[in-house]
């Protein structure tokens, strides 16, 4: 399943989200393949990537670590 994503970042910028992002994509790439980011401005970015494994992803997106670092930064995705 292919999903484009737009990403809001409130409480920092892009560059320390994509830190984070990047910090666990071994983690992801169990899940997903063929991901690209975009940058689209200081505190936005889409992101896009085929879905190989949605409960796998599911999981992972529910872990307190990236919960709390999401919640810490204001992260808000909504799939476009």
């Amino acid at each position: 399943m292919q999903v484009t994503a737009k990403v809001t970042i409130q409480n920092a910028t892009y560059e320390a989200w994509y830190d984070f992002f990047l910090s666990y994509a071994d983690r992801r790439g169990n899940f997903v393949k063929n991901e690209k980011v975009e940058k689209i401005s200081s505190n936005e970015a889409k992101v896009s990537f085929e879905i190989i494994d949605l409960e796998g992803l599911t999981e992972l997106s529910a872990s307190k670590e990236i919960i709390e670092k999401e919640a810490e930064m204001g992260v808000a995705t909504e799939i476009i």
